[in-house]
């Protein structure tokens, strides 16, 4: 069992190592990747699902990753595929120091690659490993927008249980949550797709 200020430490132990996969590899974001970040996340179907009324930049993000660097409970990684092409994000944050829960977000992968490799599951997969693994998170909170049909999916798939409608920002969001039993009796199989693509 670790303590609220290894948690902590862990956190940001992190944000200057790499996690490694057989697809993806989770790399600490970082300004070098902002502008592939805005072009993405700047697409039409990332802004519907992310319900982003504008367009970002890269000054914006600049700002926003300033900010972020002084949070001690959030952790954003850049996906990379294996060439080390940027091709998406995910992130936890709101990570309660005495390990009871977190939200996982900011989760996307390009759609030009996504559909090539089982990209989002990995990176899930890793972030979801280090929360129950490294942090001893007791749950994860996941919210998808109601009509992301892919995240839902890739939600329940994981282990996550549906909980509640609820909204943000007057848009109807499924809020859901994991435990490490609920994952832990689907990683496996997981893990087995994931494993055999790779050694194609």
């Amino acid at each position: 069992m670790i303590t609220a200020s290894s948690r902590l430490g862990l956190v940001q132990e992190y944000r200057h190592r790499n996690i490694q996969g057989a697809c993806v590899d989770l790399v600490p974001f970082s300004m070098k990747y902002a502008a592939d970040f805005v072009r993405i996340r700047n697409s039409e179907r990332s802004r519907y699902f992310f319900n982003q009324q504008y367009k970002l930049t890269v000054e914006s993000q600049q700002v926003w990753y300033e900010k972020y660097l002084h949070r001690p409970d959030d952790i954003f990684w850049a996906v990379l595929n294996k060439q080390q092409r940027f091709i998406g994000t995910i992130r936890l944050y709101d990570i309660d120091p005495e390990g009871q829960i977190l939200e996982q977000g900011s989760f996307m992968i390009d759609e030009e690659v996504a559909g090539t490799a089982p990209y989002a599951a990995e990176a899930n997969m890793l972030s979801m490993d280090f929360a129950f693994d490294v942090l001893e998170i007791g749950e994860i909170i996941n919210r998808n927008r109601h009509d992301n049909k892919v995240m839902n999916n890739l939600s329940r798939k994981f282990g996550f249980r549906f909980v509640r409608d609820t909204e943000i920002n007057g848009i109807p969001y499924k809020y859901y949550l994991c435990n490490r039993e609920g994952y832990m009796s689907v990683r496996e199989s997981i893990y087995s797709l994931i494993t055999y693509w790779s050694e194609r």
